[in-house]
């Protein structure tokens, strides 16, 4: 374990612990939330170092990097899987202009990588885990690459996604540094992430799912990412929730916190949570975020 001293964000030595989440998925133990005081991120402290964080992904049940649908919320994710699939290929293909050539950051299984292949684009995926990467390969016949170093040097995107995959990321600066490099003059950044800001997050706290500790590191909102990406020359251009999310995050947290789905309750709860979002705040219990180069 390790225990930042500086906010990852901003560098600043001013953070206040929130409350302690518990791990639900694989250790049960009970990890930290702090909040800086300067720039407003919270984030898991003390935390797995980078080399011990691989144990905390070890269970079958993991949802982005398994093909299990043993359980009511594995079910459920993956009946929607298709619909989102076809969602978010819209939403890419709307802003796209120039050239296709997608780079998917954290690809688990390849189903969007394959999605956007079969819709004409020219993919390229990167996995950190060995096999999953080796099931995306097979999913659409290419390779996947192990890192950001393997990718080769003069690949340059249209595109570069990560679809819940920031919030579990070390390198933080490093991985804006290659988005910098690498995206082209008129591409965009797509980033998907939990929103601690959204009303389920508020209404579960601690048992709030997404929190995810110890894999989720970060625990962004609007103003948190925009910060950090500001930081690196990137500006916002477009922002809109993932509505699904809040349905199975409500029925997690409601497992978390009593034990039971409480099926009826965690639909109503989800139900409102995007209601309030679509009306007024903006803060989905997922929020999905489109930036370009300033």
């Amino acid at each position: 374990m390790e225990t930042l001293q500086h906010c990852p964000a901003c560098g600043s030595t001013n953070f206040e612990k929130q409350f302690e989440a518990k791990d639900y998925t694989v250790s049960q133990n009970s990890f930290g939330i702090v909040a800086c005081s300067d720039c407003g991120l919270n984030f898991t402290n003390p935390r797995p170092k980078a080399d011990e964080a691989g144990y905390f992904y070890k269970s079958d049940t993991y949802i982005s990097h398994s093909d299990t649908q043993q359980g009511l919320v594995n079910k459920l994710y993956h009946a929607v899987r298709n619909i989102t699939l076809k969602q978010k290929a819209g939403w890419i293909q709307a802003d796209q202009k120039g050239n296709k050539n997608l780079l998917d950051i954290g690809c688990g299984n390849g189903h969007f990588l394959k999605t956007c292949q079969d819709a004409g684009w020219n993919i390229t995926g990167m996995e950190l885990d060995p096999e999953t990467a080796a099931r995306a390969a097979a999913l659409v016949q290419d390779k996947i690459y192990p890192n950001l170093a393997a990718i080769p040097e003069d690949k340059q995107f249209e595109l570069i996604t990560l679809w819940h995959v920031l919030e579990h990321v070390y390198e933080l600066d490093a991985y804006f540094e290659f988005f910098k490099k690498r995206i082209s003059a008129d591409g965009k950044l797509l980033l998907a992430l939990p929103n601690s800001k959204s009303f389920d997050a508020g209404y579960f706290k601690e048992y709030w799912a997404a929190y995810d500790v110890p894999r989720h590191i970060y625990h962004f909102n609007p103003e948190t990412i925009q910060f950090v990406a500001k930081k690196h020359g990137f500006k916002l251009v477009k922002q809109r929730g993932q509505i699904f999310d809040s349905f199975y995050i409500a029925l997690l947290s409601n497992q978390y916190r009593s034990g039971g789905k409480r099926l009826i309750h965690s639909f109503l709860l989800g139900l409102w949570s995007n209601a309030l979002a679509w009306a007024k705040t903006g803060n989905y219990s997922s929020n999905v975020y489109m930036f370009k180069h300033v």
